[in-house]
């Protein structure tokens, strides 16, 4: 092979090599995401955005999401303040602080989002939500205290996650489901209740309906006792002569004989 045969082989394999080297310092980061770079001599400080970035040829880069992600957890253990067993689902949309996220790799290494997810923030959720419903009984739980559990579990969970650098936006709680035995006692509990508040409305009814007729009665009694107090004996007579037809009314005589008081005038 000729000299130059030799120098074009050598540039050729020297292009090609830059060419491999070229697409591993090329790292592309997701909308939505920033990137941390980091190697084996530690973290780098300046983060990544979205879009494609020219990086170190040893350096790698891992990406966290900065818009809303949500991420379901199913069957979740929870029990309540009268110790019944529960399980639920839960969903939480969440976001990274962008300004956290060299922090959150300092603290989790290089595990991904989707290993976090599925790791540190699951126990973080489930703990967030067993102590909001520690708090309430099974009845509740099913009743009118899912928004107070809600409620309390966002803040249990703002609590313990913003610092760290997930920001939680909202959660969506699933409605419990329990054992045969407890959904044996929480139907008949239900219907307790609502026999007690069937009996309440009842006695609340009769209790109107009483009052009603108390003040039909008073009401009709006053309207009688200002009639009586209107009824003069003066008055009384009037209304007789007011209705008299000017005929004398028949007497039966002595012998039994039908006479006409008017006679004949004659």
């Amino acid at each position: 092979m000729s000299k130059s045969g030799v120098i074009a082989g050598v540039v050729g394999f020297v292009a090609f090599i830059g060419i491999i080297l070229g697409f591993m310092m090329i790292e592309k980061v997701p909308q939505g995401h920033q990137a941390v770079v980091y190697s084996t001599s530690g973290v780098k400080e300046k983060t990544l955005p979205a879009g494609w970035h020219f990086v170190a040829p040893f350096d790698k880069a891992i990406d966290y999401p900065i818009r809303t992600q949500t991420k379901e957890y199913k069957k979740l253990q929870i029990g309540t303040s009268d110790g019944k067993n529960l399980s639920t689902n839960i969903s939480v949309s969440y976001h990274v602080d962008p300004t956290k996220v060299v922090s959150i790799f300092n603290k989790f290494g290089n595990a991904d989002i989707e290993a976090l997810e599925n790791g540190y923030l699951r126990t973080r959720v489930h703990d967030g939500l067993r102590q909001a419903t520690a708090k309430y009984s099974v009845i509740e739980t099913f009743g009118d205290k899912t928004g107070h559990i809600k409620k309390e579990t966002i803040e249990n969970l703002q609590d313990k996650l913003t610092e760290q650098g997930f920001i939680v936006e909202d959660i969506t709680i699933s409605s419990p489901e329990a054992d045969q035995s407890t959904q044996d006692s929480i139907n008949e509990r239900v219907k307790a209740n609502q026999e007690l508040e069937r009996a309440k409305t009842d006695k609340e009814i009769a209790k109107a309906n009483a009052d009603k007729k108390k003040i039909e009665a008073e009401g009709q009694a006053k309207a009688n006792e200002i009639l009586n107090d209107s009824l003069t004996d003066k008055l009384i007579e009037k209304e007789k002569i007011d209705k008299w037809s000017g005929n004398v009314p028949l007497q039966i005589g002595g012998d039994g004989v039908i006479v006409d008081t008017k006679g004949s005038g004659n």
